[in-house]
């Protein structure tokens, strides 16, 4: 009997068995722990750009647990794990899923708070609980503010306690520009690219972290390319130092708007379906 597989079905399986074997790792360890530690579970939005916006919730509320427990999507690991790597007791797993897509085992509702995983009886002396995890939940439209009132915080927290680790290579990125004028933009969010781009690309560098906006036989192209695809944290240097900052609502947004200080005469957050500008989105 011939058996034919279908090679798409099978690189997505495979694909996701070490995402399937991290989880299992975890469940298994609350397993073997029990209840003896003082451990916490934070569920926020797993989107990377609402993880950078609750930094600052996360490092002020671990303080006063030995282990804080904080679940993520896979392609988001290592770019969270380096976040934290300075404190020891946040740790950061996956969750289990199929085609890089986060479910809610429970959907959220007006009378109903969201889960993406299971969680465990005992062993979380704590569960932490923002956006579409709380009930009640503040206004999604006042968000990142709403995030910290879910949780019962001021929202200056946001600013007061956000770190990120320093970086040699997020520097070492930084020093290839040389002291130039550049604009930093972002032109491209998930499967959305945004036309925002004005202004002449060939009278000012222009970077964009997603793809190189020159041409192979213009005289910027190399440098530019080095700016292409990089680790998302290795940018925090050169969006510090750019002259001006242009960004579709992602991610980078989201990242810009709580680095200190910022160098940037200009600075505009698009909305990444129509390109208008939000006003309310002023990076602070």
């Amino acid at each position: 009997m011939i058996v034919i597989v279908n090679r798409l079905f099978l690189t997505i399986i495979f694909h996701d068995i070490p995402i399937m074997l991290r989880t299992l790792g975890h469940d298994l360890r609350i397993k073997k722990l029990g209840d003896h530690s003082r451990n916490a579970l934070f569920l926020g939005h797993l989107g990377l750009g609402d993880q950078i916006w609750l930094v600052g919730a996360v490092r002020y509320l671990s303080i006063n647990y030995d282990k804080f427990y904080i679940p993520c999507l896979p392609h988001n690991l290592k770019t969270l794990t380096e976040l934290y790597l300075d404190n020891p007791k946040i740790k950061v797993f996956t969750l289990a899923m199929f085609y890089h897509r986060y479910h809610y085992t429970v959907s959220p509702t007006d009378t109903v708070r969201g889960e993406c995983m299971v969680i465990p009886n005992g062993f979380y002396k704590t569960v932490f609980r923002s956006g579409l995890f709380a009930l009640p939940r503040n206004d999604l439209n006042d968000i990142p503010n709403s995030f910290y009132r879910d949780l019962n915080l001021d929202p200056s927290i946001r600013h007061t306690y956000f770190y990120i680790p320093k970086s040699p290579r997020s520097i070492l990125l930084y020093s290839f520009l040389n002291d130039m004028s550049y604009i930093f933009v972002q032109t491209k969010s998930s499967n959305t690219t945004t036309p925002i781009i004005t202004w002449d690309i060939n009278k000012i560098l222009t970077i964009d972290p997603n793809v190189n906006q020159y041409s192979s036989d213009h005289a910027w192209y190399t440098l530019a390319e080095n700016f292409v695809n990089q680790p998302f944290l290795h940018y925090s240097d050169t969006i510090k130092h750019a002259t001006e900052l242009h960004l579709v609502n992602s991610s980078f947004y989201t990242l810009a708007s709580q680095l200190r200080p910022l160098h940037a005469t200009v600075k505009v957050c698009y909305d990444r379906e129509t390109g208008n500008v939000i006003p309310n989105y002023d990076f602070s």
